[in-house]
């Protein structure tokens, strides 16, 4: 039987706009590497009536709830006492949580006001979390079917909080009876990633997995969940088939990013690229250098937008330029060569197309894209027709370049 895991999300500023509740992403998607698919999220403001429904209707259907915020020390700050009217229990000060919140005052060189104590009151009987990241310990009680998890919302405390007493409480608990897997995807969508994964999700051995799609442009999740006792098993086994099924469509698994995987494969073989751009404007650049360890696999970006430009830095003929234009398949292998000769790198990586969303014709509509890569091997091209405004075209061009990289590296 699998855990049933709901989060109990509360503020008023979460309600209003002005925060943006990261915690909860944060948490699903670490217990999703867990095997554990969030049954249910709830919202709710600093209301003591409605903190004390949400917490009865939680702890009724769940086996954990992990409940963040209202652990501060402000009127507003409602969850200790919330949990102690539902399980009708006193708030008892705890002493050494007293004492931590103390010395973190002393170590910031802070004064510390007395609303600060109400930070070391606690339902009676709960478990006392301590907090070193921050100065609102959690606490844990039995609340009903449920163990009721109360960490403070600031997303520093919350995530390490998490690590430390949620997580690996979680884990114990699954003692290896649930998994899950994600494989990622790039150029296919979600309707036709759904289509051809039917006759796998049909089949009667995989009764009882969960499967699911995640469109997170330019890519596409294929993720899974399984609960019983062959669960990791049958997880692995079910990546091996749908691997089978997307081929190279397939760039990574799990928490993997296609910008670092490049990186680790170029550095893997002592391999570097230098890039000519146009259309994505550096955005090639941008996601490369955005990974640690770039400096030693990157020669040399180039934005060359203007036909001059890349006539006379990347040595486009010109003739190639006027017979079939700067958005072409000749215009991005020669636009790859020149960077590889120019960056005295291992590749070339050349990228043109019209973004728009003006600038399209009949024959070369917005959305065209040519990408080549030079190598030591030979080239590889790639034309795409992508569909989008402007940020997305530029965005589904960079990742795509990205891959032209990656199939090269394998």
């Amino acid at each position: 039987m699998s855990l049933v895991v709901e989060i109990l999300s509360t503020g008023d500023e979460l309600l209003t706009g002005q925060v943006v509740d990261t915690n909860s992403t944060w948490l699903m998607d670490r217990l999703w590497d867990l095997g554990v698919m969030v049954r249910r999220k709830t919202l709710v403001g600093d209301d003591r009536a409605d903190l004390r429904a949400a917490i009865e209707s939680c702890a009724a259907r769940a086996d954990l709830v992990i409940m963040s915020g209202g652990m501060g020390p402000t009127e507003d700050d409602l969850t200790s006492a919330c949990v102690a009217e539902v399980l009708g229990v006193p708030l008892e000060l705890h002493p050494p949580s007293l004492e931590a919140i103390r010395e973190r005052f002393r170590a910031l060189g802070r004064p510390m006001t007395a609303n600060n104590e109400k930070q070391a009151l606690f339902p009676r009987g709960a478990e006392v979390l301590p907090n070193r990241f921050g100065t609102a310990p959690g606490f844990a009680a039995r609340v009903g079917r449920a163990l009721l998890v109360c960490l403070p919302g600031v997303p520093a405390e919350f995530r390490g909080l998490c690590d430390e007493a949620v997580l690996p409480r979680v884990a114990a608990l699954l003692d290896g009876r649930q998994a899950a897997r994600v494989v990622k995807l790039l150029g296919v969508g979600e309707s036709a990633a759904d289509h051809r994964m039917r006759p796998l999700m049909d089949a009667p051995e995989h009764r009882g997995v969960r499967f699911g799609f995640r469109a997170h442009f330019p890519e596409v999740h294929v993720k899974w969940a399984i609960a019983g006792p062959d669960a990791e098993a049958h997880a692995a086994a079910l990546e091996v088939e749908v691997r089978r099924i997307f081929g190279d469509a397939v760039w990574g698994a799990g928490k993997e990013e296609l910008p670092a995987l490049v990186v680790a494969a170029l550095a893997a073989r002592g391999a570097r690229v230098a890039l000519a751009e146009s259309c994505t404007g550096g955005l090639v650049a941008a996601l490369l250098t955005g990974v640690p360890g770039a400096s030693a696999v990157l020669d040399l970006g180039v934005v060359a937008y203007a036909d001059r430009v890349k006539a006379a830095l990347l040595g486009v003929d010109e003739r190639l330029l006027a017979a079939h234009g700067a958005v072409s398949a000749p215009v991005a292998r020669a636009m790859a060569e020149g960077a590889r000769r120019l960056g005295g790198a291992t590749f070339g990586l050349g990228v043109t197309g019209i973004a728009g969303p003006g600038g399209g014709t009949p024959e070369k509509p917005v959305g065209t894209v040519h990408l080549a890569l030079a190598g030591p091997g030979g080239g590889a091209e790639r034309a795409l027709q992508l569909r989008g405004d402007r940020e997305r075209i530029r965005r589904a061009s960079a990742f795509e370049a990205l891959d032209l990289l990656r199939l090269a590296l394998r």
